[in-house]
């Protein structure tokens, strides 16, 4: 899956690997930081970025139907009489999104619905979702959180899977490469940056559609600051590591002691995640 939690311009900053300018080191610090984003992703068992997909979930003759996390639903279907068609649709009113006060796109303190109750409200004859095997079909938005911020600038994009973003206007914040950019509904990954004005990206990402977009706005994706700051924590390590065979050793001149680190993900990583962390029951 195609995301990066950091991006590249805060890893070579600075206040980052401090890294010299050139584009020498791009296409290996970013390869890095997706394949730790995936870590960060299966140590929490759960993902930061989000998809639009449509999933399959079997009844349980229940009121209440545990999803994976949830940021909206767009149609839900049911299966009534088991054969294989998903004849039946239900009405918003039908159907509550849980925890209720959950906010996905808030920017305040971002949390995913985790289960659809049935509503107590509802016109239909739903009452509960019927017991039966990949008998419930959701079309929705799936991760734990959608929330963006502008770019400031306005993004072109010729045809449906062109590569090449032409950039315009005032930014409020540069375009870097690792972002993930929202233009209009679709969602694009930034590998390249040509220019100033000129972006490389890859198109109709994370169940997105490709399409046309004259002088769009470009927003980009947000994520949260512990997650990526785990993500940053972990690369650091692991670019260190090339220069030198003991870097999983840390020493301590003024005590004679040594500390070991033994792969894995780092503490700090692990702390930064055990709030985000869902458990598999």
């Amino acid at each position: 899956m195609t995301n990066a939690y950091v991006d590249l311009a805060l890893i070579k900053s600075p206040g980052g690997l401090n890294l010299a300018t050139g584009t020498a080191y791009d296409t290996r610090l970013r390869t890095i930081t997706e394949a730790i984003s995936r870590e960060a992703d299966r140590y929490t068992n759960r993902h930061f970025f989000y998809s639009v997909d449509t999933l399959n979930f079997d009844g349980n003759g229940k009121t209440e139907l545990d999803v994976p996390d949830l940021i909206s639903i767009g149609t839900l279907l049911e299966d009534t009489n088991y054969d294989g068609t998903f004849e039946t649709t239900w009405a918003s009113t039908d159907f509550i999104l849980y925890p209720r006060n959950a906010g996905p796109t808030s920017t305040h303190i971002a949390e995913p619905y985790t289960y659809i109750k049935v509503s107590d409200l509802s016109n239909s004859t739903q009452d509960i979702f019927l017991r039966g095997l990949s008998n419930y079909r959701i079309a929705g938005t799936w991760g734990y959180s959608k929330i963006t911020h502008t770019s400031g600038l306005a993004g072109t994009l010729a045809d449906g899977t062109t590569t090449n973003l032409v950039l315009s206007g005032s930014a409020t914040g540069n375009i870097e490469i690792g972002h993930t950019l929202l233009i209009n509904d679709e969602l694009v990954y930034v590998t390249g940056i040509t220019t100033g004005t000129l972006a490389t990206v890859r198109r109709s990402i994370n169940g997105s559609t490709g399409t046309i977009h004259l002088g769009q706005a470009v927003n980009v994706i947000d994520y949260p600051g512990p997650v990526t700051e785990a993500v940053f924590i972990q690369l650091s390590r692991l670019w260190r590591r090339k220069d030198s065979g003991f870097a999983s050793q840390v020493g301590m001149p003024e005590t004679g002691m040594m500390m070991s680190w033994r792969g894995s993900l780092d503490p700090d990583v692990k702390t930064l995640l055990a709030s985000y962390r869902k458990l598999i029951v």
